[in-house]
């Protein structure tokens, strides 16, 4: 079976398979509450108002050393990195600290750092670093500490490195949560919406079930077994207010579906204290295929450092450098569907120029293609 590899620079969006099913880590639960700063919700002291996790999942039948991995935050519809940590079994209260890794068929909770609720302290592996911590030698800090000080209309990433250690060289993307580039808005068309749909799994019309980023918790479908590597079509089109639907955009309630949301039914009242987060920890009623864990990032790695886009930002013309990396074709990609295309001859050292100037000022990506067709890198290109 042919496998495509994928490769992304640390501050860039990913797209393309990067695993077959069930051989790679994914999101698994989500929990973004709405819990108010000051209030009593059945923890030790009030909240803080930052009762939110994340849970990841391996899915495959080996251990699986949690050294390259990562958390990212895009925060508000912005594609540079905004905060970032590495994933590390830190949270001695719940589980010994010893070996970074994770067992088959089991669940890795990060929560934020002053989560009070018992249900998230207690199922928590990990407690990420405080909002805006620096990067030191004595923290899990890559970026800006705090990625789970999230809220609902912030792109989440999972992340590993192919260099074995998270923060060292290229990150790949291997689970994302939302749509890089896109700040969801209300039907005010204010800052601050989330990402939302429905399912016809969970009922249609007046029974339809609202999926959203924000103020629920949310679990993966059983059926998914492997993470979302393609930065979705955006949701809304672009400048609509208010927001308007894009056919074909990011649905939410394709692969998450709501399990517990702080309103008192759809329209209902808010009632943060109803929300749960009691499956946090598990993924029992996962029913995809196990795997085998898939170990084949150094192929990436080197292909991405053979290959260099320039200039950048570009204007009229890119170069596309390739070095020692045998190269099929070349694609300039954008969420619009316009591309520039280029047949490389697959000698392994060659320059391809990239005639740019119809396209429009924004941020691209450039599409590579090993000649085997194996392997399959992303790099950024921003148009003036």
């Amino acid at each position: 079976m042919k496998k495509n590899y994928l490769m992304l620079s640390a501050a860039l969006l990913l797209a393309g398979a990067a695993h077959a099913q069930g051989t790679e880590l994914f999101f698994s639960e989500y929990a973004e509450g709405a819990h108010q700063s000051g209030q009593p919700y059945g923890g030790t002291t009030n909240s803080t108002g930052n009762e939110r996790a994340l849970e990841i999942f391996n899915p495959t039948n080996n251990t699986v050393n949690l050294n390259p991995y990562s958390v990212r935050r895009y925060s508000n519809g912005n594609t540079p990195i905004f905060q970032e940590e590495k994933v590390f079994r830190s949270n001695a209260a719940h589980v010994a600290v010893g070996t970074n890794s994770m067992n088959p068929r089991t669940t890795f909770v990060i929560a934020c750092g002053q989560a009070t609720l018992p249900a998230i302290v207690n199922s928590a592996n990990q407690f990420c670093a405080d909002y805006a911590l620096a990067p030191a030698a004595n923290n899990s800090v890559i970026v800006g500490g705090g990625p789970i000080y999230f809220s609902g209309d912030d792109a989440m990433a999972l992340v590993r490195y192919p260099s074995g250690t998270a923060g060292v060289g290229n990150g790949v993307i291997v689970d994302l949560i939302g749509v890089i580039g896109e700040g969801p808005v209300l039907q005010s068309c204010a800052a601050g919406g989330n990402w939302s749909g429905t399912n016809p799994l969970d009922g249609t019309g007046t029974n339809a079930v609202y999926v959203a980023s924000a103020n629920q918790t949310i679990i993966r479908r059983a059926s998914v077994s492997r993470g979302i590597t393609v930065n979705p079509p955006k949701q809304n089109v672009p400048g609509s207010c208010p927001p308007v639907r894009a056919a074909g955009g990011y649905n939410i309630a394709d692969e998450w579906y709501m399990y517990s949301t702080a309103f008192n039914g759809p329209g209902g009242a808010s009632n943060p204290a109803g929300q749960l987060y009691d499956q946090l920890g598990n993924h029992n009623d996962y029913t995809g295929p196990y795997g085998t864990y898939q170990a084949v990032l150094s192929t990436l790695g080197k292909f991405d450092s053979n290959i260099s886009v320039y200039p950048n930002p570009a204007h009229g013309t890119a170069t596309v450098e390739i070095k020692d990396a045998k190269v099929g074709s070349v694609t300039v990609l954008n969420n619009l569907g316009q591309r520039i295309s280029a047949e490389a001859k697959g000698q392994g050292q060659e320059k391809l120029q990239l005639n740019i100037s119809s396209l429009k000022p924004g941020l691209y990506f450039v599409q590579i293609w090993s000649a085997d067709g194996q392997t399959k890198i992303y790099k950024e290109l921003t148009v003036e």
